[in-house]
């Protein structure tokens, strides 16, 4: 089983957006049987307040038809370190605020997820930026290429 977690900031916006492209190509290419797919973030604000999926990614999903269910926003805990293969982060902040929960990635877990294409650079939050287009296009090459680097490395 692979096991991979999406992180973003508050886990409302690039991570579950993240989480429910892969699971859609894993789907689509009959691998759903080797994978585990969750997402977090590094801030526990969302989770206290048990937000769910952002309503501009709630759009650009629908609008992609690409297929969700309901998830609520939730913190990274250290024990997902132990628990997950891939901890894939959207931008540089991410990945120093896993770090600093975790302690230091000793089996270098923890990638972006743009590292994984052939012109790696940070994925925008749209919380901010109001993109959601851009945010998804960003997140499908991404996971594009995460999976074909797994078929390609014999993970699956």
């Amino acid at each position: 089983m692979i096991k991979v977690i999406f992180v973003c900031l508050g886990n409302i916006c690039r991570s579950p957006m993240a989480q429910f492209v892969f699971q859609q190509m894993v789907d689509e290419a009959g691998l759903t049987h080797l994978f585990e797919i969750d997402s977090a973030g590094t801030e526990s604000y969302n989770e206290i307040n048990h937000a769910g999926i952002h309503y501009g990614t709630r759009n650009i999903l629908t609008q992609m038809h690409v297929p969700f269910v309901e998830h609520y926003s939730r913190q990274i805990r250290k024990s997902d370190y132990e628990k997950f293969d891939y901890i894939i982060a959207m931008d540089e902040s991410n990945v120093e605020d896993i770090q600093a929960l975790i302690g230091a990635d000793k089996n270098h877990k923890i990638s972006l997820l743009l590292d994984y294409t052939s012109h790696p650079r940070k994925i925008k939050d749209p919380w901010y930026t109001g993109n959601f287009d851009e945010t998804y296009w960003d997140v499908y090459e991404g996971c594009q290429c995460f999976l074909e680097w797994l078929k390609m490395n014999k993970a699956c």
